[in-house]
């Protein structure tokens, strides 16, 4: 007797199959870019066919400014990454702690932990150390732009950068298609001297890791394929001899129903054991990749560590080179030095490469250029010790004039600090020098030489004298030197 076919209540239409499963591939995806899965496909590769919505990579923006976030936000949205923001170092490393964003940019002045430390934390922690990080800061110099190299920041991004650089940033850094950036790039009008921020950027080691350890996740993508397919065809071929074994005629009910069941039992066996090998592969050779890393950092902190003695000796090669120069250019040299060097005071706490010896060197170099001039334009920066005292707010400021010197709470800065302040540069006075870099005709070298070596000689801390008196030395100290060293003819 037939059973009547029985009626499902009716309810919601049900999702198709293949729908569940196309998001579902799509979700694995970003785990797989995330380093947090594996399905056989590298890192960055995506299920063809996912939408837009499920495949976009995200960017997490950490500044204390609610107006800079915002900004910032609104041109990586218009390139079509997911936005995550923090107000705090404290407040990134607490929302890394669970989710990995596929690039980051730190702000550097923030209350509580900064930005270089927040980089350092996050560049230490194997979990987080392959995450991109930019330097997206006020902050600017060479000085500056080293120490955030040297920590793992791939490089310092102005504030004030045009939303058209940042989509060619995106590019360079792959995380969004040529013509995802189009709209972006299309409401910024061309500038006749856009600063190249992304120029300003050197390779980063790191680059080439990520690429290799991606190559290696693609090789295992293959070998992945390869097996589930020869485990099935293995199967196949099994079943097809033990029916040919049993003979032409039809098999029995139960053994119908079994056949199948095997097969299928033991291709999903082979696939299991194929995954676990190769995710133990996967996580051993990761972890060698970010030994690797940690080692290409230390080989590269030696190497600036190297430079910076390197430095300090450079005086003594000053003098050597003065001696061996070109007689005919000497009075013309003494008298063009002189000239220059008249403007070479700065204001105090202000930074001694920017402004008006900016202009100064861009005339100096034209005029050289014009005359044949080849050799080395060394800038020697100095700050002058000035007396300080406490403000209403804790923070110190230059004493007044009429205060007795005995009175200062401080006189100079500390020796670091007094270097850092002779190197400061700002952004216009780095990209300027950035673009002189290939000339090999005329090089520039600046030096900072902290409180070290005063012109004038600061006068006895005696009774009588005030602050406007000492710092009216230390303004003369507070300075910029241009030394033109031509180039020794060859015999």
């Amino acid at each position: 007797m037939r059973r009547s076919p029985s009626r499902r209540a009716p309810g919601p239409p049900a999702v198709t199959p293949c729908t569940v499963s196309r998001i579902q591939q799509c979700e694995l995806a970003q785990k797989i870019r995330a380093g947090r899965g594996y399905n056989g496909r590298a890192p960055g590769q995506v299920e063809r066919g996912c939408p837009l919505s499920f495949v976009s990579k995200s960017a997490l923006i950490v500044d204390d400014s609610r107006t800079a976030r915002q900004a910032l936000g609104a041109v990586l949205a218009a390139n079509r990454l997911r936005v995550e923001t923090a107000a705090s170092a404290e407040e990134a490393l607490e929302y890394l702690s669970h989710s990995r964003p596929d690039v980051i940019f730190m702000d550097h002045q923030m209350p509580g932990m900064d930005g270089l430390q927040a980089v350092k934390a996050i560049k230490t922690n194997p979990a987080t150390a392959t995450i991109p990080i930019m330097m997206y800061t006020s902050q600017g110099g060479e000085l500056y732009v080293g120490q955030a190299r040297a920590l793992g920041a791939l490089g310092v991004l102005p504030k004030q950068i045009k939303p058209v650089e940042v989509s060619d940033l995106l590019k360079s850094l792959h995380l969004v298609e040529a013509a995802a950036t189009e709209p972006a790039a299309a409401a910024e009008a061309p500038a006749p001297e856009a600063p190249a921020a992304a120029a300003a950027i050197p390779a980063d080691p790191r680059g080439d890791l990520e690429l290799w350890v991606q190559s290696l996740l693609a090789h295992q993508s293959q070998e992945i394929r390869a097996d589930v397919q020869a485990a099935v065809a293995r199967a196949l071929r099994e079943h097809e001899a033990a029916r040919a074994a049993v003979g032409a005629g039809p098999l029995p009910p139960a053994r119908r129903r079994a056949g199948p069941l095997l097969l299928v039992l033991l291709a999903l066996a082979a696939v299991a054991a194929t995954f676990f090998l190769l995710n133990l592969d996967t996580q051993r050779k990761w972890r060698s990749a970010v030994q690797q890393n940690a080692s290409l950092v230390d080989a590269l902190n030696e190497r600036r560590s190297a430079s910076a003695a390197a430095v300090d000796d450079s005086t003594l090669k000053v003098a050597a080179a003065r001696d061996a120069a070109a007689g005919r250019y000497a009075d013309f040299i003494a008298a063009l030095e002189w000239s220059v060097n008249q403007a070479a005071q700065f204001p105090p706490g202000g930074e001694p490469f920017a402004g008006q010896r900016l202009e100064i060197l861009r005339g100096l170099v034209d005029r050289l250029a014009t005359l044949g001039f080849t050799g080395t334009l060394r800038l020697d920066g100095h700050v002058g010790d000035f007396c300080y005292v406490s403000g209403a707010d804790g923070a110190l400021q230059l004493a007044p004039d009429e205060l007795p010197a005995e009175r200062c709470a401080r006189i100079g800065l500390g020796q670091d600090e007094a270097r850092a302040a002779s190197g400061r540069q700002s952004i216009a006075f780095a990209n300027y020098l950035a673009g002189r870099a290939a000339d090999p005709a005329l090089r520039i070298e600046v030096v900072p030489h902290g409180s070290a070596q005063p012109a004038v000689p600061y006068p006895a801390l005696l009774a009588g004298l005030t602050a406007g008196e000492w710092n009216a030395v230390a303004r003369q100290n507070n300075r910029v030197n241009i030394t033109l060293l031509p180039a020794v003819p060859q015999r």
